[in-house]
């Protein structure tokens, strides 16, 4: 799912008080939903967000059975609070993100680091960890950055649970608003994703480029899980939570390597296996403050900070099929 802003792209807190309600009682279909959810986020002029993302990696160093005390565990997260104006073309996040690696024999490692963004019509305002800004202009006009719903993330998940098969479970209060509880039915290009989530993984396990990785994609279906649940506003209609948890076991093996005097890759004559890899990975966002007046106004130090004009450009991505 696309994120409010390309500079926070992985950067996403979940915050939720749910209440279980009966399920008997409830008035519309899954199908109705899907249509008045986005008809709703349509005129949408305003509104709050807190999200966050975990992966949580189990490398089992020791083989399939390896003992606890053998597994190295590599736990990243991320989160964010924002707010947009979409009718001013403003918008304002704060994120953080936050790793933590427990190896045996070691000391655990953590590290974490924050950011700050303001972003008004086509420019961005960033804030480091030193207190630095830098103010990027985009080239293209705002209304080219702004336009089609780029961020209106309550729409983008709308457009989403509509094109996705959806079960209707009953209600929960949610951050005290009243919605429909809703269960997302996986399906096949759900296991697409799950097979580049997986690629992603073992690229950065085997650093490619210098290393070629490789999965097998019998292991992802028959050891992945993925649940998917979406809570629909009973007086708006609008999104108001939505998470995910994704889990899956792989082994990972390297089938080809980056040869330094041509800069070509080349396959290996037989594949290398790496110890497996089990991975947890949760996903949740809390929409709210719907049409509320906003005004983002970045500090007197964003505003003088030196003008930065990025050159577009189309990155190389490599992907294996």
């Amino acid at each position: 799912m696309k994120r409010l802003l390309l500079v926070l792209v992985l950067i996403t807190v979940a915050i939720s008080g749910c209440t279980e309600k009966s399920p008997s009682g409830t008035t519309r279909s899954a199908e109705d939903l899907k249509t008045l959810s986005i008809s709703s986020a349509e005129n949408l002029t305003s509104y709050s967000l807190n999200s966050s993302v975990t992966q949580t990696l189990e490398l089992n160093g020791g083989g399939a059975n390896a003992a606890p005390e053998n597994v190295t565990k590599v736990t990243e997260s991320a989160t964010t609070s924002a707010t947009v104006n979409l009718s001013s073309l403003q918008a304002q996040a704060n994120g953080a993100t936050k790793s933590l690696v427990v190896q045996p024999g070691f000391p655990a490692n953590s590290s974490t680091t924050r950011a700050v963004v303001y972003q008004l019509g086509n420019s961005t305002y960033m804030m480091d960890e030193g207190g630095n800004w830098t103010h990027l202009l985009d080239p293209r006009s705002a209304n080219e950055i702004w336009g089609q719903g780029n961020n209106n993330q309550v729409k983008a998940m709308a457009e989403t649970f509509n094109q996705s098969k959806a079960e209707e479970t009953g209600s929960e209060t949610i951050n005290g608003e009243d919605a429909y509880k809703v269960n997302i039915v996986t399906g096949s290009g759900d296991y697409n994703i799950l097979y580049n989530t997986a690629i992603g993984i073992a690229a950065k396990l085997t650093q490619y480029p210098m290393y070629m990785p490789s999965v097998n994609r019998t292991e992802l279906n028959e050891t992945g899980k993925i649940e998917k649940t979406i809570w629909i506003s009973k007086e708006t209609y609008l999104p108001v939570k939505y998470q995910s948890k994704t889990a899956f076991r792989m082994t990972p093996a390297v089938i080809g390597g980056l040869n330094s005097s041509t800069g070509q890759m080349e396959m290996f004559k037989q594949s290398m296996k790496l110890p497996p890899v089990s991975v947890s990975i949760e996903t949740s966002d809390l929409y709210y403050d719907f049409n509320k007046p906003v005004n983002v106004i970045p500090p007197a130090g964003a505003l003088t900070a030196q003008v930065v004009r990025p050159t577009q450009t189309q990155p190389q991505v490599a992907q294996q099929a």
